[in-house]
């Protein structure tokens, strides 16, 4: 029983505590609040127009030179001379001075070849001066032969007459027939001289060959760069001795150079004879390092690689600091030209052959639609013209395209779905939403702040 005051007075304090935080709340301010709408979402369109296209393809090669040239000893010979600017890495113009070897000794062989030939064009001179003596001389003969028989055919006259003796014509005879001998023994030597002259005249050809080549012996001692280039290697110096075939030095030229690009072999029916081609060193952005073009095309596909070979010539300033070398992996894009206008888009706004679609409906409100499209061919390319950022584009194929004038969507991809409200770049910004206005209640019986009692 000693408790029951207590339990009734707890009783008492819980009702009357409930009673102030009741009326506190029924006299509570209250404001009246506009509902929250929800509105559009700002989205990045492209506009689905048809366009011209280039498509590109993506290949990769080592450069090579197409102008080196091994620079070998042509002759033997010590090293004589070397000029100091002939190091490895320098730059060479046609016909420079890179090595001069000791030519002492053709240059003697070639006196003896030219003193030969001196000789041999006297011998075949006297052969004109003899061969017109000796001519002469088988004319001196006929002559006397003839005079013999004239004197003998008289002695026969005189013997038949009864004035003349066996004795005096065959002393006649005798001296007709020594003067046909001399002539047989002259027309034999005069025969002779044509043979003799083709003799000397062979001996003449045989000199004048020996005299060429000393010459050229001597020229070969002096080497010289075959064309205007880079020095690659040089590998004698003054006093080493070299052999015929030692090579002496590596001549580079940088000008033009040419590149075995790999491609995927479905660009043979794109790629052409004259097609330009950018290439990069380094990473592939920005600007190509350099420009080329295509000058051959192999026959042949790889199968196992599934890619043909295109040869790409650079024509560059050899004295450029960042000119291509011999030797370096490049990336290279073959430019080929669409004949058809194609609506492009960013890779990205394409997904699973699908797209957002901007709609306006019968509303005016703009609403996403889904459209489905196919692919032609993805690219890599700088498009600022369409969008200054994207890299990655897309070719749809003619009449699998969204409607020509179409905004598809390139931006919140994964944030939007069919129906969904947006708003597009160009459309207008919508009317602000009116300021909530709160209205205060105030408590019964108490007075406005500012007002007079």
């Amino acid at each position: 029983m000693v408790f029951l005051p207590r339990i009734v007075l707890s009783l008492v304090l819980l009702m009357v505590s409930f009673g102030i935080v009741s009326a506190l709340v029924a006299t509570k301010a209250k404001s009246d609040m506009n509902e929250p709408t929800t509105g559009a979402i700002f989205v990045r369109t492209i506009e689905s127009i048809h366009r011209p296209s280039n498509r590109i393809w993506s290949g990769y090669g080592t450069a090579r030179t197409m102008g080196s040239a091994e620079v070998v000893a042509e002759v033997d010979g010590r090293v004589i001379e070397r000029p100091a600017d002939i190091e490895a890495g320098n730059r060479v113009n046609a016909g420079d001075l890179i090595v001069r070897l000791d030519d002492s000794d053709y240059i003697n062989a070639l006196d003896a070849a030219r003193q030969a030939v001196k000789s041999l064009d006297a011998q075949i001179g006297g052969l004109t001066i003899e061969t017109e003596q000796m001519g002469n001389q088988v004319r001196y003969a006929g002559e006397e032969i003839a005079a013999a028989k004239r004197d003998l055919d008289r002695m026969d006259e005189a013997i038949a007459a009864g004035v003349g003796s066996a004795g005096e014509r065959d002393v006649k005879l005798a001296s007709m027939l020594r003067s046909q001998r001399a002539q047989s023994v002259l027309q034999q030597q005069l025969d002779l001289i044509p043979s003799r002259r083709a003799r000397l005249e062979a001996e003449l050809s045989s000199q004048r060959a020996n005299e060429r080549i000393a010459n050229e012996n001597v020229a070969r001692s002096t080497i010289r760069a075959p064309f205007a280039g880079e020095l690659q290697s040089i590998n004698t110096r003054v006093g080493d001795w070299v052999g015929l075939g030692t090579r002496v030095a590596r001549v580079v030229d940088l000008s033009r150079l040419e590149i075995p690009l790999r491609v995927a072999a479905s660009a043979s029916s794109w790629i052409r004879v004259g097609d330009e081609v950018r290439l990069w060193v380094r990473d592939v952005d920005g600007e190509p390092d350099q420009l080329g073009q295509i000058t051959r095309i192999a026959p042949e596909a790889d199968s196992a690689s599934r890619s043909m070979t295109v040869f790409v010539e650079v024509e560059q300033d050899p004295n450029d600091a960042d000119r291509l070398l011999p030797g370096q992996f490049v990336h290279g894009r073959v430019v080929t030209h669409d004949p058809y206008e194609r609506v492009i888009l960013p890779r990205r706004a394409v997904q699973s052959d699908k797209v957002f679609v901007a709609h306006i409906n019968g509303e005016g409100s703009r609403v996403i639609e889904i459209k489905s499209v196919k692919v032609a061919y993805s690219f890599e390319l700088r498009m600022p013209e369409i969008d200054p950022i994207e890299t990655q584009w897309v070719a749809l194929e003619i009449g699998y395209e969204p409607v020509e004038g179409s905004l598809i969507v390139v931006s919140l991809l994964d944030q939007i779905m069919a129906g969904m409200n947006v708003r597009a770049g160009d459309d207008p910004e919508p009317d602000p939403e009116p300021e909530p206005i709160q209205l205060m209640h105030d408590e019964p019986g108490e007075e406005q702040a500012g007002d007079s009692p």
